[in-house]
């Protein structure tokens, strides 16, 4: 008796068991403060334009110059970036700052760029950036509950050093004929600009995610001062200008806190 009462409550047991329907586990949400790390490669333009006129002192040229060369600084770029997103149904908005180092540098010769002289004079010209700080806004479009597409725009901060060195032969300078030293046109600069792009994120495993992303920004020109000339010569005027643009594909980690 005894135990034909177990075997009916537990079958009484299993039947309302099987009879509640399953409780399914709540959606992640993609609100919430995140924070993370990214590396990729960073790539842009610098290239000098010649802006002064050769034909005054020190130089004194009546004949022609070279065409400055391109320079498309090129290297590693990484950091880490904060934010915060908001879910609204599929679409989200969001807000994010980073900062990366970059090893990005170029440099190129032309020799003789001062044509007619009497001497080869090689210039020689270098750009680098040295770091990025973004602050972006973000929003996009979960194709499922796990995969975001997204564009991003805003503000953009680089520092770059631009320089163009004229070296000569010992029997002669950049300009006349009777100083022996180099002319070093330089400048460091910090430079701000707008920037957009785009990428894709995807949550792999809990409140982790990760993603590809791409950035553009375009920074204002520079001209370099003369920072290094033989003391005979008049002042030397600034003779190159250098632009700046600048392209990002990084790939990032994100952790995101729960909302």
């Amino acid at each position: 008796m005894r135990k034909t009462l177990l075997t009916s409550v537990s079958a009484a047991a299993l039947t309302c068991s099987a009879a509640m329907p399953a409780v399914a586990a709540p959606p992640f949400s993609w609100t919430g403060f995140y924070v993370g790390a990214n590396a990729g490669y960073a790539w842009g333009n610098t290239d000098p334009t010649l802006i002064g006129s050769v034909s005054v002192a020190p130089f004194f040229l009546t004949g022609t110059t070279g065409a400055p060369p391109h320079l498309g600084p090129a290297g590693f770029i990484g950091g880490g970036q904060a934010g915060y997103n908001w879910q609204i149904g599929q679409w989200l908005l969001g807000g994010e700052v980073d900062f990366s180092g970059i090893d990005a540098k170029a440099s190129a010769s032309l020799s003789p760029f001062f044509i007619g002289k009497g001497n080869r004079r090689t210039l020689t010209w270098s750009s680098q950036y040295d770091w990025l700080f973004t602050a972006r806004a973000r929003g996009g479009f979960l194709i499922d509950p796990n995969w975001l597409f997204y564009v991003t725009g805003g503000l953009a901060v680089t520092r770059v050093k631009d320089s163009a060195i004229c070296s000569t032969p010992s029997n002669g300078t950049c300009g006349d004929f009777n100083a022996g030293t180099d002319i070093t046109w330089s400048d460091s600069r910090t430079l701000t600009a707008g920037t957009i792009g785009g990428g894709v994120e995807a949550r792999f495993w809990q409140n982790w995610s990760a993603r590809v992303e791409y950035l553009y920004a375009n920074f204002k020109d520079t001209t370099p001062p003369t920072t290094s000339a033989p003391t005979s010569f008049t002042p030397v005027p600034p003779l190159f200008s250098f632009n700046h643009t600048l392209n990002v594909v990084r790939f990032a980690i994100n952790y995101q806190f729960s909302p």
